[in-house]
């Protein structure tokens, strides 16, 4: 067999690798391809994923944005107290001393909006590539794998909280 350059070994073909080796291999190199593109954005990984939550205008204190993401509140102190100190997110505290309530500012929404817009773009040109058929296709079964992995995730993730 010819070498068929990437990540094969020599006299390997990719279409004779098992399904989930080759899953693994093109996830790495679909991983590898975003933090390139990542350069062009103005937000870390953490100030976009937080300015992604409050997209809808909400508030939210500490503790709701880390049930909603799934993070350590130590995690989203330290992550939230940063936004607010770059200017993305303001604290705000009610009366009688409750819990401060955060909110992405007109900084936070350009700055995420564009970062958005790039990343989005870069996506579109992908599908493009594809052409209409095969991007709605690809799409489809993305949605269906993403969600039988959310399957698989929930259940290791319960599996590790009991332990």
């Amino acid at each position: 067999m010819e070498h068929t350059g990437g990540d094969c070994a020599p006299g390997e073909d990719a279409a004779a690798r098992e399904p989930r080796r080759e899953v693994a291999r093109l996830l790495s190199l679909l991983d590898r391809h975003r933090r390139l593109h990542r350069q062009e954005r103005n937000l870390g990984d953490a100030d976009l994923r937080i300015l992604w939550l409050f997209a809808d205008g909400s508030t939210r204190t500490l503790r709701e944005i880390a049930d909603a993401l799934h993070l350590e509140q130590s995690t989203v102190n330290r992550q939230v107290n940063a936004a607010v100190t770059e200017g993305l997110l303001e604290r705000t505290r009610g009366h009688g001393g409750q819990a401060y309530r955060f909110q992405r500012t007109a900084t936070g929404y350009r700055l995420f909006e564009a970062d958005v817009a790039a990343s989005l773009a870069g996506y579109d040109e992908a599908l493009a590539a594809l052409g209409a058929a095969d991007a709605a296709t690809f799409v489809d079964l993305l949605g269906h794998f993403t969600e039988a992995y959310r399957v698989v995730a929930e259940r290791s993730g319960k599996v590790l909280r009991r332990e």
